[in-house]
């Protein structure tokens, strides 16, 4: 990988790391809340141990797969669906509907279930955006403990501002539309590996940037009539 593809997705794994690190911190105020003073604290200490265990694993787990068949397509066509979720973003602090955890262990595994989605679209976002290179992969997992600990949600509330939204929006279905080109899939079902390469990002880019359209359309259609 040369100088410039390196820089390129230095850049991506930042951005992407900021708008799909997930709102663990409001997961874990949301399901401890019910929870004595002392399990509360020792429960948001064990949660993000959690969460952090949890990228590693599927860090590992998609590093280490990248080269199967059909790996590539299927975690592109999971990531298309992160950006329409990425208008949501920052809203689940408003969810009251969540059921209160009354033991340590329930809560934990209330945390670690909800988180499962974001975390996975947020390594495939890295995974993406590093081409499989080893030092971005190992890169964007270290950024993403931060941003786990400390929290990330003053960046999600600038980034879910438009015309940033439709930027992030882009990048993720860039960054998908490279993860498809690459699989090996591609190449064994004898499609030009080239115009699949120069093709597949733009148009990615285009697909997620309507979903996250008409996702946040709607948003805005059900608003107005409440």
């Amino acid at each position: 990988m040369d100088l410039s593809n390196m820089l390129a997705g230095l850049i991506e794994i930042v951005w992407l790391d900021l708008i799909l690190s997930g709102d663990n911190a409001v997961l874990l105020a949301l399901f401890t809340r019910a929870l004595p003073q002392e399990q509360r604290r020792l429960g948001v200490n064990l949660g993000t141990v959690l969460f952090i265990a949890l990228r590693i694993a599927l860090a590992y787990a998609l590093f280490v797969t990248a080269s199967v068949a059909g790996v590539g397509l299927a975690g592109a066509l999971i990531l298309l669906f992160a950006a329409p979720a990425i208008v949501r973003r920052g809203e689940m602090e408003q969810d009251t509907s969540q059921p209160p955890r009354r033991t340590l262990a329930a809560a934990l595994f209330a945390c670690l279930a909800a988180d499962a989605p974001a975390a996975l679209q947020n390594m495939l976002g890295v995974q993406a955006a590093s081409g499989g290179a080893k030092p971005l992969v190992m890169f964007g997992l270290a950024l993403s403990i931060p941003l786990l600990a400390l929290g990330s949600a003053q960046f999600i509330n600038i980034l879910r501002k438009t015309p940033l939204l439709w930027a992030s929006a882009g990048l993720i279905g860039w960054v998908a539309g490279k993860m498809a080109a690459a699989d090996s899939l591609v190449a064994a079902i004898g499609l030009p590996l080239e115009s699949v390469r120069d093709f597949a990002p733009p148009a990615g880019a285009a697909l997620a940037i309507l979903l996250a359209f008409l996702f946040w359309r709607r948003r805005r259609l059900k608003g107005r009539k409440k």
